[in-house]
């Protein structure tokens, strides 16, 4: 076997830890779960509220892209990071661990359309440097989709609420019922304001597209979920069907059965293993009782004679070559028809954004999905100083991505308004002691979160999902590979491979000098000792950062160093 010797620099360290580097925002979650290890919440939340701002929420209703790409994974589950951001921010002693800062004020005025995770992520970061930011939000309440689109047995309104105030706190003027919503009012603020931010999300639902879509008993996912939540909808009747296959699809079908329906189903066209919504949430709809029709696609609503939905038609998939985004096709099966009997029909398979504010007159270019078009780097728009971001110029995604964008787009709002260049990061490496760890941490299985009896259930703001006991916290935060702790061999090794001998997953490994090779322009004698016929190599995938062979090496080569990083 040939092995190729690369350049471990600061960005490829960065890079292998996996958790921090997949998390759009880069939240440091081996520090946070490391600090949980030793009951420190407080520190553990200080760390989410400095990377991911809404702790509170996130811990809830992130999709955790940290979690697919946790190496513990590879061993046998992930380790459960979003539920430990919500241990933090549920056993720290404080709501909000850091105080608001009053920086000198710049002056300058920014306005922001939409108070959703984009806006409040944007607004919070631009008032820390010191700007005076105005929120314009068309709803009675702030919060965006998260008070619109997900049902408060997910995501408990108060906790919301505390993000807004913390907002708030930072003397972020958000004003409800200001919709911007024609040309003059977007006018007005260019105008107005130095820069403008369009953070409005994708509120608008896309259309079945197929015969009976307009019947009485038809609704659309989005406008749906709003009216639950802004307590217009009380009730529903008892037979809905829901289509689609990603979160508001779920939370649809979930609120259906809280709203009184007796029986609730999901139509997804595709498997399960391509359904966008979490592992957690379809498992508790199937144990709530929702019937999911996979591989299955509405052709036609009926109804009676009053107009009214009485049955679903549907036809039955089969999965064929990949489309552009690699996702298999459904293809309908001929002949497989058949009916569902419902009363009530919701189209859940999509949004798009509501931009018609945005005239010709503005010179800011939209695309053929109707999305302003953003320069990636800046976010800004055509048009000097109008900057988007968020759902509305990629269509719905999940919450830390579009908080993401409002923080990068902060940047980019500051850098216009000041000239002050983002630098980049700053990396720390320090001596680390091995872990002092129960000896079988990496045999522990991932715990389960703790979720309300199903007879408690059915009120739409009993929260269902109760998180992790702090005894579960405790062990599942032990679970947790430390992959910003490493292994290095210096060139006093003598190649006696006790190390070897100790590794309880066979990381280390001696290979012979001839079957090095180098990558890039790095030579193998800048790496390998000249006196040395063979090399040593560790498995960074395989390595649970235990510290035996530190432990073991005789003349003190192996060493473990911590490494970490900021965004400056």
């Amino acid at each position: 076997m040939e092995y190729k010797i690369i350049k471990a620099d600061d960005h490829w360290f960065r890079e292998n830890i996996n958790c921090q580097y997949a998390c759009p925002v880069n939240t440091p979650a081996m520090n946070y779960i490391e600090r949980i290890v030793y009951g420190d919440f407080d520190a553990s939340l200080r760390l989410n509220f400095m990377a991911n701002l809404f702790p509170h929420i996130l811990g809830r209703v992130c999709t955790h892209p940290c979690e697919t790409a946790c190496r513990r994974g590879t061993i046998d589950k992930p380790v459960s990071i979003c539920a430990l951001k919500r241990s933090a921010a549920e056993f720290a002693s404080k709501k909000s661990p850091i105080k608001p800062i009053h920086k000198e004020k710049t002056g300058r005025r920014i306005a922001i359309i939409g108070s959703g995770p984009s806006g409040l992520a944007a607004a919070h970061d631009l008032a820390f440097k010191g700007h005076d930011v105005v929120i314009y939000e068309a709803l009675p309440l702030a919060g965006g989709m998260l008070s619109a689109g997900i049902p408060p047995y997910r995501l408990p309104r108060d906790k919301i609420e505390d993000a807004v105030n913390w907002i708030n706190d930072l003397g972020v003027d958000i004003r409800l019922n200001n919709p911007v919503d024609t040309p003059d009012k977007f006018d007005a603020l260019l105008k107005g304001y130095d820069a403008v931010y369009i953070a409005t999300g994708a509120h608008k639902s896309q259309m079945l597209d197929i015969p009976g879509e307009d019947l009485e008993g038809v609704m659309h996912g989005v406008t749906f979920t709003k009216n639950v939540n802004l307590g217009i909808i009380k009730g529903v009747p008892e037979k809905v069907a829901v289509v689609g296959g990603g979160f508001t699809a779920i939370d649809c079908a979930r609120s259906s059965l809280r709203l009184g329906a007796r029986e609730a189903c999901i139509i997804y066209r595709r498997t399960l293993q391509e359904m966008p919504a979490g592992e957690m949430e379809v498992s508790m709809a199937e144990e709530e009782g929702i019937m999911m029709h996979y591989l299955t696609s509405p052709v036609r609503i009926i109804g009676g004679g009053d107009r009214k939905v009485t049955h679903l038609e549907c036809i039955k998939n089969t999965l064929g070559e990949p489309d552009e985004r690699g996702r298999r096709r459904p293809i309908p099966i001929k002949g497989s028809d058949f009916t569902i009997p419902v009363d009530m029909v919701i189209a859940a398979i999509g949004q798009s954004p509501d931009i018609g504010f945005l005239s010709k007159r503005f010179g800011i270019e939209i695309n053929h999905w109707g999305m302003p078009v953003i320069d990636p780097e800046s976010f800004m728009t055509t048009r000097k100083g109008v900057f988007a971001g968020g759902d509305c110029i990629t269509g719905p995604r999940n919450i830390i991505e579009v908080i993401a964008d409002g923080r990068k787009a902060a940047v980019a709002i500051h850098r216009f308004l000041t000239g002050e260049e983002r630098k980049g990061y700053k990396f720390y490496y320090r001596n680390q002691s091995p872990s002092e760890r129960m000896p079988d941490y990496d045999s522990i299985p991932r715990q389960s979160q703790d979720a309300l009896s199903m007879k408690e259930r059915w009120n739409l703001d009993a929260e269902a999902e109760l998180g992790l006991s702090r005894e579960n916290t405790a062990k599942e935060a032990g679970r947790c590979l430390l992959c910003h702790f490493n292994i290095f061999i210096d060139e006093k090794c003598v190649l006696c491979g006790g190390c070897i001998d100790v590794c309880p997953h066979g990381c280390i490994s001696m290979v012979s000098r001839e079957n090095v090779e180098s990558a890039d322009a790095l030579r193998v004698e800048t790496i390998v000792p000249d006196d040395w016929d063979a090399a040593m190599v560790i498995d960074e995938e395989k390595c649970i950062r235990c510290g035996l062979c530190v432990k073991r090496c005789p003349v003190n080569a192996i060493t473990m160093r911590r490494f970490a990083y900021t965004e400056e």
